[in-house]
């Protein structure tokens, strides 16, 4: 029923529209939906007439409109009207902007959302932020940008359990829709009663981003790619070991306005499966392969140099690879002939480290060119898909698998120690692993 210049999909005439609508008004709905520009008198007529509230709505799919606030304030044109908003932040300072608008005064009943994926929270976390209720689709296919299904809201967030004093932690990163860290930590929660939930933070611009962080006094974060050197700035204050590492991917504070402080929980979760496979030490002088020299590539490099592994490091940027390998007193090479040529020195294990063959680059092979014999154990970071390419051409010539999946569960262990100051319930990690999958 809605407008197509609203995203809406009706493809009949105005007039058609206002007569279908007039028709259903008195059909027994408790609400019914009509534009902020709509000037229809007798349609609110007979909506009154009929008993429903009128929802009184805008939508921008292209951005947080300038000046939101007072036009939200004066959407509704009565006591018994709801006021919507629905629009599309494009960055997290437009994310924050909107969340503004939520701690406008005023205790009246209302809609306010953010569309497409920066928006998500402003709709896991409705009840939190005052909205009266949250829109979901039943099915894959979304009515509208961003859209969640009631089965990820309620088996994922748990949604009926959040309320305004509910904590937020979360993962922020670009992309990180993808992520699985929120069905992890939120499994956490519930099995231990903690009133928490996490959620995942589309991060274009960091610095916007620490506006989001202030306005929904988040408590804990996740960080992946690409912030987990970017993050090591002035607004956190990182411990020795993620300076030493020189990336951080993990984030807490007591509260709004207090400071950051940052660790690395990588090299631990990288580790925990890699031991297991070596069971319990990793043998002297192992020749390992590492691919990538992101905040991952460093992590694993800091671990592997501190129990006595013999490291390089290969990179598309070889420049990058130098500088992390000369950090940690490794050998470096580029993604081509040469760098693959060494490898054969490194070649124990290889470890794959970027986002190649993650979402959107699933169809991405990060070293083509580099030829397994089938004796290296391969572990890539990756977890999602299970199976990427590089991890299908390792596979099919004969090598052992580490699979990403691992780390992930093993890094949010701590974690979530570290956010909750709990243990993670070991008795959830098979079902985890399978869901995982």
């Amino acid at each position: 029923m809605r407008r197509v210049r609203d995203g809406g999909k009706f493809n009949g005439t105005e007039q058609d529209r206002l007569a279908l609508l007039r028709r259903l008004a008195g059909q027994g709905f408790a609400y019914v939906d009509i534009e902020e520009d709509l000037q229809a008198p007798e349609l609110e007529e007979v909506i009154r007439r009929g008993g429903a509230r009128i929802v009184r709505s805008l939508h921008d799919f292209s951005r947080v409109p300038p000046g939101l606030s007072a036009r939200f304030a004066s959407l509704a044109r009565g006591p018994s009207e709801i006021p919507k908003a629905a629009v599309t932040p494009t960055t997290c300072a437009q994310l924050a902007e909107l969340l503004e608008v939520f701690h406008a005064p005023g205790n009246q009943e209302r809609v306010l959302l953010g569309m497409g994926d920066i928006g998500f929270p402003t709709r896991v976390l409705a009840p939190h932020l005052g909205s009266s209720w949250c829109y979901a689709s039943p099915t894959a296919q979304a009515v509208a940008p961003g859209q969640v299904t009631p089965i990820s809201l309620e088996d994922v967030y748990r949604f009926r359990s959040i309320g305004r004093s509910t904590a937020i932690f979360g993962v922020m990163g670009n992309p990180v829709m993808h992520s699985r860290s929120p069905l992890i930590h939120n499994r956490g929660f519930s099995a231990l009663g903690i009133d928490a939930v996490y959620l995942p933070f589309l991060v274009p611009d960091l610095d916007g981003f620490w506006k989001v962080a202030d306005a929904l006094q988040i408590r804990g974060l996740s960080v992946t790619v690409p912030h987990k050197q970017a993050v090591l700035g002035p607004m956190v204050r990182a411990d020795a070991h993620a300076r030493l590492v020189g990336a951080c991917n993990t984030l807490m504070r007591e509260g709004a306005g207090s400071s950051w402080s940052g660790t690395n929980t990588d090299g631990e979760g990288f580790l925990a499966p890699l031991l297991a496979v070596f069971g319990g030490a990793i043998p002297p002088g192992l020749g390992v392969t590492v691919i990538g020299a992101g905040g991952a590539a460093r992590a694993v490099v800091a671990a592997l140099g501190s129990l006595g592994a013999r490291v390089l490091v290969l990179n598309r940027t070889i420049e990058n690879a130098r500088s992390l390998a000369a950090a940690f007193g490794a050998h470096a090479g580029g993604l081509d002939a040469a760098g693959f040529g060494s490898e054969k020195d490194f070649s124990d294990l290889v470890v794959q480290t970027t986002s190649a063959g993650m979402s959107p680059l699933e169809d991405v092979d990060p070293a083509p060119g580099l030829a397994f014999s089938g004796s290296e154990i391969v572990y890539e970071l990756v977890y999602s898909p299970r199976k990427t390419r590089f991890l299908q051409r390792s596979e099919k010539a004969g090598c052992r698998i580490v699979y990403g999946r691992q780390m992930l569960i093993a890094q949010a262990m701590r974690q979530f120690q570290l956010f909750v100051n709990a243990s993670y319930p070991a008795s959830l990690l098979a079902e985890l692993e399978a869901e995982i999958d």
